[in-house]
């Protein structure tokens, strides 16, 4: 078996193949992520090293540690989508996985994608041209404007900045006796 994408690492094989068979391992999520950031073979990938049901009920820790690395934005987008056919055959056997609330953040996140793309057309933007002065990939971009992204809010800031805008949030006290709004996001702030 080939070490190839550890070769930074001082862990041998044998021991990461022990750390990826058990998700409560402290260092598990890293070497996960190592080899999802080095690999694109799912085929290998889950043959020689990772169950593919605890790749998917692990993705989200996973997939957090890869957005630390600029360099695993393309592998996140394909490893994504391993992600979703695999979830969609599991939920067809009954296995169940823990869903991301739609409520509230759901919405957030829609109403600043839609926000955001509307920003993008005006500026004349597509969005494989923002990506490009992003240094992500077009389909990130895609799941912003979507909604489907919860993303930052240097992230956002970074969006904003190339398109000529500024991030204006305004926050309400949830106990005040008058009605406020929820939320508040104006995206050419002050």
């Amino acid at each position: 078996m080939s070490k190839e994408w550890l070769w930074d690492k001082k862990t041998s094989i044998s021991e990461v193949k022990k750390i990826l068979k058990d998700s409560s391992h402290k260092e598990f999520a890293s070497f996960a992520s190592l080899l999802l950031a080095r690999k694109n073979n799912p085929q290998e990938v889950f043959k020689e090293y990772l169950n593919p049901l605890l790749f998917c009920q692990q993705w989200p820790k996973i997939k957090k540690i890869m957005r630390k690395d600029k360099w695993g934005n393309q592998r996140i987008v394909f490893w994504q989508a391993i992600y979703e056919k695999l979830k969609d055959k599991y939920r067809k056997q009954g296995i169940a996985f823990r869903e991301n609330k739609k409520g509230v953040r759901g919405a957030i996140c829609k109403k600043v994608g839609e926000m955001i793309q509307d920003t993008r057309k005006e500026k004349g933007l597509s969005q494989k041209a923002l990506a490009e002065k992003l240094g992500v990939s077009q389909q990130i971009i895609s799941r912003i404007e979507s909604g489907k992204e919860n993303l930052s809010l240097i992230t956002l800031t970074n969006i904003l900045r190339i398109m000529g805008k500024k991030v204006n949030i305004s926050c309400t006290q949830g106990h005040e006796k008058k009605r406020a709004p929820e939320h508040q996001l104006g995206l050419d702030g002050v």
